[in-house]
């Protein structure tokens, strides 16, 4: 009796506080994430265009590259990315170019291309929710970005640095990211109208030319203004 009773606590106890080993195991399990940048991710799809791998199995398209096998690192890395950035698709085992992958490698108007690379920028869930997040705003540091991926996103630690630079190169090449580090998903600003140079200025009221000395007939009566108070 007392056996099965504790039995029974211990089981209760359990429910309710699982092992810190399980706690691990479900904190590892990583967002996904694209490993490599987008100009990677294009440039594994120039190879697959190029050598005539569209189709083929992941194996196929590693051999034929060069790599030992599907799973080095760099070549899971590259064809995870480009599906997640829309430009590959997994039909049965062969992994074929996409629609959006085709026109940025063949385009019609060249003109296009970096409207093209945005859109497939915003294909990853966790690149779209980043830039819903911060789109406008300044992008932090890749440090402090991949603290905000580990606490907000899901991003485990080992991988936090990785993704975060994915992203920020990735929407460097994309031009959504720009010198002065604020996100543009749609794309960067159109430049401001030129001004006139005293208008940039900001020069106090009492050194901006003043319109009344542009009208003679007001100078002229100022002028013979004075001439009677000298009188």
């Amino acid at each position: 009796m007392f056996r099965r009773l504790w039995v029974n606590m211990s089981d209760h106890t359990d429910d309710e506080n699982p092992p810190a080993s399980s706690n691990r195991s479900k904190r590892e399990r990583s967002t996904r994430y694209p490993g490599v940048s987008l100009a990677e991710s294009l440039k594994l799809c120039e190879s697959i265009d190029g050598l005539g791998l569209d189709g083929l199995t992941a194996s196929a398209i590693a051999s034929a590259l060069g790599y030992k096998n599907i799973k080095t690192n760099t070549f899971s890395a590259r064809l995870s990315a480009a599906r997640q950035f829309g430009l590959l698709t997994l039909t049965g085992d062969g992994y074929g170019l996409t629609p959006l992958a085709r026109t940025i490698l063949h385009p019609v108007d060249p003109a296009e291309v970096p409207q093209l690379h945005r859109q497939a920028l915003l294909k990853p869930p966790l690149y779209a929710e980043l830039a819903e997040r911060m789109g406008g705003k300044r992008v932090p540091d890749p440090e402090i970005l991949g603290n905000v991926l580990y606490h907000n996103h899901q991003i485990i630690a080992t991988a936090k640095k990785q993704a975060a630079e994915a992203f920020l190169e990735s929407a460097r090449f994309a031009g959504a990211l720009g010198a002065d580090h604020v996100l543009h998903p749609d794309g960067p600003l159109p430049p401001s109208p030129l001004r006139p140079p005293w208008l940039r200025l900001r020069l106090p009221s009492r050194l901006l030319p003043c319109p009344v000395l542009r009208r003679p007939r007001f100078a002229s009566t100022c002028n013979s203004g004075t001439r009677m108070r000298a009188s």
